[in-house]
């Protein structure tokens, strides 16, 4: 009589590894996607919120294939291993932003100007249906900006609000991010200067937009700074870093340059130029 054939690995132990290795690669190949062929964020999220329940499946199915092992015998240890060592690493990954998600402030849209944030004019053309709306969301944004970032102030410098512009414009350039618009201030007409940008994530690959608007005369500029997202109800900080980048940007630039000489106004300048021959006259009487 012969022996009966050694059992396989059960039903859990050979499904739990292979859910594992299909979550994970779908994982993968959603942020593939969307870094590099700009896969529409909400179907990458889908197939991101997919594989995490995939993962959290595997590991019940997991917990039921040990179960079977260590009553019946049946192989299947490694395998078993495997889905919980592969399950595990994709389910701590969100974890890790768990502190960030409890500490920070619920909120998408940070500014320096929480009363009249800088417009998105063309950024408001690039955002897909089911994108956060790109008008600020008002007070109770204000309120949670105020308690958590207490250091996001505008710029006030005594420079030209065309000069200080094009230093914004030479500041973005060297941070590497792009410019959708762009548009001069006209002084004559009050009306400011404004640059749209549209920054992606370094992994993800995640869009968020930013605004900068420069506002004054000939003799001071009002910089502010507005940075959002396009999907989320939470940033995780990721904007009002953001902010913080690029205001750190303006400054250095500006430290590192000369402010222009301003003109001085005609009947300023004709005083100036009486006043230096009277001083010249004073001086060679002195030494007579």
């Amino acid at each position: 009589m012969r022996p009966p054939p050694p059992l396989g690995p059960s039903f859990f132990a050979r499904w739990t590894s292979r859910i594992a290795v299909f979550s994970a690669a779908l994982l993968v190949t959603a942020i593939f996607l969307h870094r590099l062929f700009s896969l529409p964020t909400p179907i990458a999220e889908n197939l991101a919120g997919v594989a995490f329940l995939g993962a959290g499946l595997s590991l019940l199915m997991s917990v039921l294939a040990t179960i079977g092992i260590w009553r019946t015998g049946r192989p299947g240890t490694a395998r078993v291993v495997f889905a919980v060592l592969v399950s595990l690493g994709l389910m701590l990954w969100p974890l890790i932003f768990l502190p960030k998600y409890e500490g920070l402030p619920s909120i998408n849209d940070v500014t320096t100007d929480m009363t009249n944030p800088p417009p998105f004019v063309e950024i408001a053309k690039r955002r897909p249906p089911g994108a956060n709306p790109v008008g600020y969301p008002g007070p109770a944004f204000a309120r949670k900006q105020l308690a958590a970032y207490p250091d996001i102030k505008p710029i006030e410098i005594d420079r030209s609000a065309d000069e200080v512009f094009e230093l914004a414009l030479e500041a973005i350039k060297r941070l590497k991010m792009e410019t959708v618009h762009q548009e001069a201030p006209e002084l004559s007409a009050g009306r400011p200067g404004l640059i749209e940008i549209a920054d992606r994530t370094l992994i993800l690959g995640l869009y968020d937009d930013a605004a900068i608007r420069v506002a004054g005369s000939a003799q001071h500029a009002r910089l502010d700074v507005r940075s959002a997202s396009r999907f989320g109800a939470h940033d995780l900080g990721r904007n009002a870093d953001r902010v913080r980048l690029i205001l750190k940007e303006i400054v250095t630039v500006m430290e590192s340059t000369v402010p222009t000489a301003r003109a001085e106004p005609p009947d300023e300048a004709k005083a100036a130029k009486e006043e230096r021959p009277r001083s010249r006259r004073s001086r060679s009487r002195r030494r007579r």
